[in-house]
């Protein structure tokens, strides 16, 4: 259902450019363009790029000179399968809302819903990782504090909590796993493609080698 990770500076300007669609080249096969047009964002406007305001917003906090740091989080949420396609926008909108009441709208770099990509429509949300910073005051960058082994526990049941409570009646949780049949992520759907993919071509090999081998018969 949602997934996250990490990036430092360096991987910044790349994924931006990724989820934005913005790469002069992309040559990612999973990205069908001419649905692209179909992708949006929920971030309000603004009078820079998301890069700026990244850095903008950076320059606000308190965060280690290191090349190591994590400075961007991000989750991606997966429209669950049992969600009506006519409730994609209002389950998306909602899960932004979510996401910027527990992260903090000022911290939240973009947020693109992806309708272009093989397997369900998701939500890319980055945000800067802040917290207080108990030592110096103020507020601090560190991902390790924010995205904590408590964090990943609570948040698909606090949000399949905060869904029900807005109206929403898709299953975040279902209990079944992954290899029942289960919420998928992105991540999983396009490995799971791929194998797939790499089946079907050994078969085609191999049938292939067997009518050489019968002379042209199969």
């Amino acid at each position: 259902m949602a997934s996250v990770q990490k990036f430092t500076a360096k991987a910044v300007p790349w994924e931006l450019k990724h989820i934005e669609r913005t790469i002069a080249n992309p040559t990612n096969k999973d990205i069908d363009f001419r649905k692209t047009p179909l992708n949006y964002s929920l971030i309000p406007q603004r009078e820079m790029s998301s890069y700026e305001y990244f850095k903008k917003r950076k320059s606000q906090l308190s965060c280690y000179n290191r090349a190591d740091v994590k400075v961007l989080a991000g989750w991606v949420v997966t429209a669950p399968q049992d969600l009506p396609i006519e409730k994609h926008k209002i389950f998306f909108q909602s899960v932004y809302d979510f996401l910027t009441n527990r992260y903090g709208i000022e911290n939240t770099i973009q947020a693109m819903v992806h309708n272009d990509e093989s397997g369900q429509p998701h939500l890319h949300y980055l945000f800067t990782p802040v917290t207080a910073d108990k030592k110096k005051g103020g507020f601090k960058i560190c991902a390790n504090e924010v995205i904590t082994r408590q964090e990943l526990r609570s948040f698909h049941p606090d949000l399949q909590t905060y869904l029900k409570s807005v109206g929403i009646n898709a299953t975040i949780q279902s209990g079944i796993t992954k290899a029942q049949g289960g919420n998928k992520s992105v991540r999983t759907l396009k490995i799971e493609r791929n194998i797939k993919h790499e089946q079907e071509q050994k078969f085609i090999i191999i049938n292939n080698r067997s009518y050489d081998n019968n002379r042209g018969r199969w």
